[in-house]
């Protein structure tokens, strides 16, 4: 097994355990707003710092796991231009989409570290129930994005591998056919 290998298997099992995290944030959710919900109604005694963790949880459940939803590829796609390409042109099309996709996610990373690290050291909190320092809150963007980009790398790593593929079988029939 070589390096990359091994980064790619460290790789996915972070982002299978963040998905797994994403997953016990959203029933931690679910079932806090429901208690929640409870308590305002029937005992009139609403907590105040319910909303403001599922609002965080909102935030925190795609940016944890669009990186595994794109391992297992399961984003949206427009299959009505796919359906018209050969494999070699899909693959090359994919290839491309990934890359821009993993340029994108870059820059976003880059500006959410800043916006970040600015929030850390000015020491900016929430202005809500809970006075939770704000970077805490946005720290999951640079961080989610991150390891998007990454997996739009690999994708584009595997697509350019089918890309070489099926055109290496194309000069292979090519050749075939002429003999």
């Amino acid at each position: 097994m070589n390096f990359f290998q091994k980064i790619g298997r460290i790789i996915d099992r972070i982002l299978v355990g963040l998905a797994w995290f994403s997953g016990a944030l959203m029933i931690f959710s679910l079932v806090s707003v429901c208690i929640d919900v409870v308590m305002r109604y029937f005992f009139n005694s609403p907590s105040g710092w319910i909303l403001q963790i599922s609002e965080y949880i909102l935030l925190y459940i795609p940016f944890l796991s669009a990186a595994y939803v794109l391992k297992e590829d399961g984003h949206i796609k427009v299959d009505i231009i796919l359906n018209f390409l050969n494999k070699k042109t899909e693959a090359m099309l994919n290839t491309v989409t990934s890359i821009l996709g993993a340029i994108v996610l870059f820059i976003l990373t880059y500006y959410g570290v800043i916006v970040t690290f600015d929030f850390y050291v000015r020491k900016v909190p929430t202005l809500k129930y809970l006075k939770i320092p704000e970077f805490l809150v946005i720290i999951v963007i640079p961080v989610g994005c991150f390891l998007f980009a990454l997996q739009f790398i690999r994708r584009a790593n595997k697509y350019y591998q089918k890309y070489k593929n099926e055109t290496a079988e194309h000069i292979i029939y090519k050749k075939n056919c002429n003999s």
